[in-house]
C-alpha cells in the first residue's frame, strides 16, 4: 500500500487543555441523548464530523471554513506522521495497542490492496461522502490491520511515545496518546515497510469507501496535494493483541410480531433450551459453533443450529463466510422467519455491545427480541478477506475506538 507523512490540521495551542472536552471515539455519536453535552461544546470535533443539523451540508462547511479563518485549528508545517497508541482495559486485563497515523492512498477493493471484511450500509456511505464533499477534511482515522512479523517499525513507534504531543483519557477510561515522527529517513522507512502490504480494514468502512468515491467524483478536476489519499491508523497484528467485542442483533418494529409463533417456527432449525435469565452473561468465543442467546420479553432461551439443518443453507459463499455465526443467525432467523433480506434488514435491526443493554430494550419494548452472539475473531476475519468476500454488516465492534478530533487531514 501506499502510505506518506501529512501536514495535519489540528487545535490551536490555545484549546489543548480543553481536548478531552473537545474529542471522542466517533462511534459515541450513537448515543447522542447521553452525549448531547459534547454539542453543547461550541469547537467539539462532532459539529464537523457527526453533525445533527444536517442535510443540508452547508454548517459543517462554514464550520470548518470559519475554524480555519479564526485559527480554531491551524495547520502543521512538517510533514509527519504519527505514533499512536491506546491504554486500556479489556476482560479485566491492560492492553496496549500500538500503531501510526498516515495518509494512506484510497484504492478500490478490486485493486487488493485494502481488503473490507463487513458489508456497509448505503446510506451511512452516502452520508459520510456528502461530508466530505462539504467540509474536504478526513476528520477520523480509519483503523486499519497490517501483518509485520519482524516489527521493524516498533523501535521507532514507541521511541517517539516516550515524547507525546497529548495524552487524551477518554469516557471510556483510555488513555490515547500520539506523538510526531518528523525525521525523513525514517519517514521513508515507514513508507517502504508498508510498500508490499496489504492492510484490512478494521473500524471506518463507510468512512474508506466515501473517500474512494469522493476521489473518483473528483479526478479530473484541479486537486490539492493530498487528494486521493485517506486518513488512517495502522496496527501491526504481530505486535498488537486486538480488542473485539460482539456486536449483538435487536429486532424492531416487526408487524404483527408473535414470540410464542416465533418460537415455533425457529424449532424447525434450532434446539431450543430455555435458561436462566443473567443480564451479565456473555457468549464466550469458546461457546458452541452456531449458538445464540435470544431474550424474549418474559424469557431467555439458547438456540443451537441442529446438526442436519446446516445442509439446508445453499447460499453461494465461501466456507469461510457461510461458517460464520452471523450468518447463520441472518440465514435462518432475519432472512428466513421475517424475510429481512439485503438492506431491509436495516429497517428493521439495531445493534450494541453490551448485554445489559439488549435487555433494557427489550424490557422497555423497544426491541421485539435480542439476540446475543459471540465476538467475530481476528482469524475469522482474515480467512473472509482472503476468500475475497465480507461478513455481515455490524459484524465486528473493535476496541477502543480511535479518538476522533486529535488530528485532521485534507481530503
Amino acid at each position: 500500500m501506499n502510505i506518506k507523512p501529512f501536514r495535519a490540521w489540528r487545535y490551536n495551542e490555545f484549546l489543548r487543555a480543553q481536548l478531552p472536552e473537545l474529542t471522542a471515539p466517533l462511534s459515541e455519536t450513537s448515543l447522542r441523548q447521553k452525549y448531547a453535552q459534547f454539542y453543547q461544546q461550541p469547537f467539539h470535533y462532532f459539529h464537523i464530523s457527526a453533525p445533527m443539523d444536517v442535510p443540508p451540508y452547508d454548517n459543517p462547511k462554514r464550520r470548518v471554513q470559519n475554524w480555519k479563518i479564526d485559527k480554531v485549528i491551524q495547520k502543521d508545517g512538517l510533514p509527519t506522521i504519527y505514533a499512536y497508541s491506546q491504554t486500556f482495559v479489556l476482560h479485566e486485563e491492560t492492553h496496549v495497542q500500538t500503531g501510526f497515523v498516515c495518509l494512506i492512498e484510497s484504492t478500490d477493493y478490486s485493486q487488493k490492496i485494502i481488503l473490507p471484511h463487513e458489508n456497509t450500509i448505503p446510506k451511512a456511505v452516502l452520508h459520510r461522502q456528502e461530508l466530505l464533499e462539504a467540509t474536504h477534511l478526513h476528520t477520523v482515522p480509519t483503523h486499519l490491520l497490517y501483518t509485520d512479523e519482524d516489527r521493524v517499525l516498533d523501535t521507532y513507534l514507541y521511541e517517539a511515545l516516550l515524547h507525546p504531543l497529548y495524552e487524551v483519557r477518554d469516557k471510556n477510561d483510555t488513555l490515547h496518546t500520539i506523538s510526531p515522527i518528523h525525521d525523513q529517513k525514517v519517514l521513508t522507512l515507514f513508507m517502504n515497510q508498508l510498500a508490499d502490504k496489504q492492510a484490512i480494514i478494521a473500524d471506518g468502512h463507510h468512512r474508506y469507501e466515501s473517500s474512494v468515491a469522493y476521489q473518483k467524483q473528483h479526478k479530473s478536476e484541479t486537486v490539492g496535494e493530498d487528494f486521493g489519499y485517506h486518513l488512517a491508523w495502522l496496527t501491526n497484528t504481530a505486535s498488537n493483541q486486538i480488542g473485539i467485542l460482539p456486536t449483538h442483533r435487536l429486532a424492531k418494529n416487526l408487524p404483527d410480531f408473535d414470540p410464542k409463533l416465533f418460537l415455533e417456527r425457529l424449532s424447525e432449525d434450532f434446539e431450543i433450551l430455555p435458561t436462566e435469565r443473567n443480564e451479565e452473561r456473555a457468549l464466550a468465543p469458546t461457546e458452541n459453533l452456531w449458538t445464540f442467546l435470544l431474550i424474549l420479553p418474559e424469557k431467555d432461551y439458547i438456540l443451537r443450529l441442529k446438526p442436519d439443518a446446516f445442509s439446508t443453507f445453499t447460499q453461494d459463499v465461501p466456507d469461510a463466510v457461510k461458517h460464520l455465526d452471523l450468518s447463520v443467525m441472518h440465514h435462518f432467523i432475519f432472512e428466513k422467519q421475517f424475510g429481512l433480506i439485503g438492506e431491509k434488514q436495516f429497517e428493521y435491526l439495531d445493534y450494541t455491545q453490551y448485554v445489559s443493554n439488549a435487555y433494557k430494550e427489550v424490557y422497555s419494548g423497544s426491541a421485539n427480541f435480542a439476540l446475543l452472539t459471540r465476538r467475530i475473531t481476528i482469524a475469522e476475519i482474515e480467512a473472509v478477506c482472503q476468500a475475497g468476500h465480507k461478513m455481515p454488516a455490524k459484524a465486528t465492534y473493535f476496541f477502543p475506538k480511535v479518538l476522533g478530533g486529535l488530528v485532521f487531514a485534507e481530503a
